[in-house]
């Protein structure tokens, strides 16, 4: 009746060539008990991603199949039954491109599966996004968080309650009927054996992993939840690089969103983050996270701050920054772009806020200024390949401690 699946990637889009590198599913009949289960890691033939998000290894992938080799066990499983997952949409559109790669088209359709998320939007107003807090609130332990296993059997075990809330046969039978009688295309019959992903130290982990999982549902635009489910994800060890940020931006383009929908996404959620750091305690390394996933986001330390006073009521104290969006003093930074100021000047200020400024994006550049942050400038490109985060001049000026006037070259002072 059903398939229950998640799976581990090396990056959020099928389109820019990233692999399914872990892929677990559970079977279910129709009143949600299991039937089995399966899981297997896959070697990609290429970088692993973010490796802080799945924990996989590349020694763990170097005896895994490739798709190719248990794409015919998949279709086995899958074929026949409705596929459920948590953001479902995300793990079909990777698995049509892996079935793609080999010159096949599946029958994996988005509107005729079901959506944990989406269920727990339906069935209970007012519940939050990510599967842990969806879990959570449902009494639903999940053991190894971020292995395809463990999601998966948790997964399966909410949708379990779920099918539970309606009298049998449930609304999207007619669904499931049409889903049944979906052809799939015949695979060449292959004798890989599944490798499944050695013991790490796993679980959830991080605070801003535990603020994620409180962070409210967004009504509008339909979409919403799609891309800050994704989001959730890569912030779940509390960090997101410059990769993972242009991967969010292509992820917004192919769920159809507008850069005002994605820039009012990005305010909430930076709000709704700082909202329940207040919650449980803002201690300064906390603070200082907050700021680097703001700018990741296109928004400012300051935004932060107004988040926190508005949590607090006013009673937040707002610190005392010595640099801008809460680099600390002695962070070296690089200027790139043709500024309305000279550049002299600029080097100057970054001087005076006790920044050390580089003519070059190394390994241990803090952060880049930018009079466009989308440049492709050398050193912006240098920068999103070492994981440096480009702010805004005009940014940076507004954040800096203080609006002492600097002498322009030239000019006498």
């Amino acid at each position: 009746m059903y398939a229950v699946i998640d799976t581990e990637t090396t990056g959020l889009l099928p389109s820019h060539r990233h692999r399914v590198i872990e892929i677990a599913v559970v079977l279910l009949d129709a009143r949600g008990q299991v039937e089995r289960e399966w899981v297997t890691l896959l070697n990609p033939q290429r970088d692993l991603g973010p490796q802080h998000i799945h924990g996989i290894l590349t020694a763990d992938v170097l005896a895994a199949p490739e798709f190719a080799g248990i794409a015919a066990q998949l279709g086995g499983l899958l074929a026949g039954r409705m596929v459920v997952g948590h953001n479902v949409e995300f793990d079909l559109g990777l698995l049509r491109a892996e079935f793609a790669r080999l010159g096949v088209s599946v029958p994996l359709i988005t509107e005729r599966s079901m959506c944990t998320m989406a269920l727990a939007g339906y069935l209970h107003p007012g519940a939050k996004r990510t599967l842990g807090a969806c879990c959570a609130a449902a009494g639903i332990s999940i053991e190894g968080w971020h292995s395809a296993l463990a999601d998966t059997r948790a997964t399966a075990e909410l949708f379990a309650q779920y099918l539970g809330a309606f009298a049998a046969p449930p609304p999207w039978q007619w669904a499931y009927e049409e889903v049944r009688r979906l052809p799939w295309p015949d695979l060449p019959a292959t004798t890989a054996a599944p490798v499944v992903r050695p013991v790490h130290a796993g679980g959830r982990h991080g605070w801003m992993s535990r603020l994620v999982d409180q962070l409210p549902r967004v009504p509008e635009p339909p979409q919403a939840d799609s891309y800050l489910v994704l989001l959730d994800t890569i912030l779940a060890n509390r960090e997101i690089t410059a990769a993972d940020a242009d991967q969010l931006v292509q992820v917004a383009n192919e769920l159809g969103m507008t850069r005002p929908q994605v820039d009012h996404l990005h305010r909430y959620y930076v709000s709704a983050l700082a909202d329940a750091s207040w919650a449980t305690g803002v201690t300064p390394d906390q603070r200082r996270d907050l700021d680097q996933v703001a700018v990741m986001l296109g928004q400012r330390a300051s935004d932060v701050d107004d988040a926190l006073v508005r949590a607090s009521g006013g009673r937040y104290v707002v610190p005392d920054r010595p640099g801008a969006r809460g680099f600390p003093r002695g962070s070296t930074m690089v200027f790139t772009g043709d500024m309305v100021e000279p550049r002299e000047v600029w080097w100057d200020r970054a001087v005076a806020a006790g920044f050390a400024p580089q003519e070059a994006v190394r390994p241990d550049t803090t952060f880049v200024v930018a009079a466009d942050v989308d440049s492709l400038s050398v050193k912006a490109r240098a920068a999103r390949e070492l994981g440096v985060p480009i702010v805004s001049a005009e940014d940076f000026r507004r954040l800096l401690p203080a609006d002492e006037p600097v002498r322009q070259p030239g000019v006498p002072g």
